[in-house]
C-alpha cells in the first residue's frame, strides 16, 4: 500500500492519541512517522498502533498531529565559507577521486 502519490514530497509527523477508557489513567502512545498530509499521517498511526498493541480507532482518540520542524533544522545545508568540488571515477587501474576547494579570502573573522 503506497504512502503517497507519486512526486508528493514527504514530511515528518508526530502524532499523539490514547485510548478512550473509563479508567482514570491510561497511556498515551506517541509515533513519529513520515506522510505526504496530516490525514495520512493519523492513518499510519492507527495502523501500526493497532499491530502493536491492541487499539482501534473506535476505542481511541488523537490528541495531537503536528508536522514537526525539527527535520526542517537537520536537513538545511550550513553555511560554508568554503566552495568544494568532489570528484570521483573508475579505470582500469582502480578508483580515483579528486577534492579541490577553494577559500574565500575575506570573512568575518579574519578581515584585511
Amino acid at each position: 500500500m503506497p504512502t503517497r502519490a507519486k512526486g508528493e514530497v514527504l514530511h515528518e509527523y508526530i502524532v499523539i492519541g490514547l485510548l478512550t477508557e473509563k479508567e482514570p489513567v491510561t497511556p498515551i502512545y506517541k509515533m513519529q512517522t513520515f506522510a505526504s498530509n496530516a490525514v495520512i499521517a493519523k492513518s499510519r498511526f492507527w495502523y501500526f498502533i493497532s499491530m502493536l498493541r491492541r487499539l482501534k480507532k473506535a476505542n481511541g482518540e488523537i490528541l495531537e498531529c503536528k508536522e514537526s520542524v525539527l527535520l526542517n533544522l537537520r536537513t538545511s545545508f550550513p553555511v560554508n565559507d568554503t566552495d568544494s568540488l568532489d570528484n570521483s571515477y573508475g579505470s582500469a587501474e582502480g578508483i580515483h577521486g579528486r577534492f579541490q576547494s577553494s577559500a574565500d579570502v575575506e570573512n568575518d573573522y579574519f578581515p584585511l
